[in-house]
């Protein structure tokens, strides 16, 4: 197979056989011996000296390399260690941008493929009824008393249950630079930290500097994302309306399919509040506006109760109430 048609078959494998950009990526990552080496995963180190005819010693060099990288990722199976490709495009997205050695020419073209190519993959989940990667996570800062926050939609409390902590920069801004929101205020959570850690992209870090950093995150303005689910997931994505990988496509119904609302909804008190502007200026959803008596008004069907705009209020006119059950969050 020619180095070329390695690099289309290896976009196919994450998704992305539609794209003109990703085996350009491809080609900057690996070496044409590289791309014959991941075009044969998975596997285990045993079975890559077999089908490549190469030492031990020159296959797990490789792997390491590859591991650096972000092309490689571990699995334990019956004692074994197997490797894989990236799952899908978007895991290929984030580990590949954090590799640091990357050269500038990688980013330009994930941002490239980010503007060109990535908006027909928010479309496609959403036609194909794929179920949601990450939910909202609210700021639990001004929830209505009579709410019942829980464990899975506070992120101080996620981090209180996880059991290793890392910070990496957000590969979203990183490649698409669209604002000066701060970087390094990704979280990864138990795997998905000692997966940041051993590869060197991330910052081991306790309890009490995470919270640091949600909270640095919400003064700047960002929207908490986890996994879409009950149980403690992997990672608490800080993330911008302008360059994330899924929150501006939240705006537009047929593209929408890559996460979900939290549980909440902004409510706003219309008799204190004082028309200052400022939860419209900084609703990343552009869920808020002022009536022709200028008072702030929520539009329900963008809102996607993440609190900022309730951080934001300086007279505290605005908080959060539960509209979905706690069926809502999958478990």
């Amino acid at each position: 197979m020619t180095h070329n048609n390695l690099y289309q078959e290896l976009s196919n494998k994450v998704g992305a056989g539609h794209s003109s950009i990703v085996p350009k990526i491809w080609e900057i990552v690996c070496s044409g011996e590289e791309a014959s080496l991941l075009n044969t995963l998975p596997a285990t180190a045993e079975d890559l000296v077999q089908r490549l005819g190469k030492e031990r010693e020159e296959i797990d060099g490789m792997i390491r390399v590859l591991f650096h990288k972000g092309l490689v990722f571990e699995a334990t199976k019956e004692g074994k260690t197997i490797y894989r490709l990236p799952r899908h495009i978007i895991q290929f997205h984030d580990a590949s941008t954090l590799w640091e050695e990357a050269p500038p020419d990688l980013l330009d073209l994930w941002r490239q493929y980010m503007e060109e190519e990535y908006p027909q993959v928010p479309a496609a989940l959403k036609s194909m009824k794929a179920p949601p990667f990450f939910r909202v996570i609210p700021i639990n800062e001004n929830i209505e008393s009579k709410s019942k926050v829980l464990a899975y939609e506070d992120a101080a409390q996620i981090v209180d249950r996880a059991s290793v902590i890392a910070v990496t920069n957000c590969p979203c801004r990183m490649i698409m630079r669209k604002c000066d929101k701060p970087i390094n205020v990704c979280l990864q959570i138990n795997r998905g930290a000692e997966y940041a850690i051993k590869r060197g992209t991330g910052r081991k870090i306790g309890a009490e500097e995470a919270k640091n950093i949600l909270r640095k995150a919400e003064e700047a303005g960002l929207v908490h994302l986890t996994e879409n689910k009950a149980s403690l997931g992997t990672v608490i994505c800080n993330c911008c309306s302008c360059c994330c990988i899924g929150l501006p496509y939240m705006k537009d119904p047929s593209t929408s399919s890559m996460l979900v609302p939290s549980r909440y909804q902004a409510v706003i008190d219309g008799e204190s509040c004082t028309g200052c502007g400022i939860c419209v200026a900084d609703c990343p959803m552009d869920a808020i506006s002022l009536n022709t008596s200028n008072v702030a008004e929520v539009n329900v069907d963008s809102c996607i109760g993440c609190g900022v705009c309730t951080h934001v209020c300086p007279v505290d006119t605005i908080f959060l109430r539960v509209v979905r059950q706690e069926d809502f969050i999958p478990s």
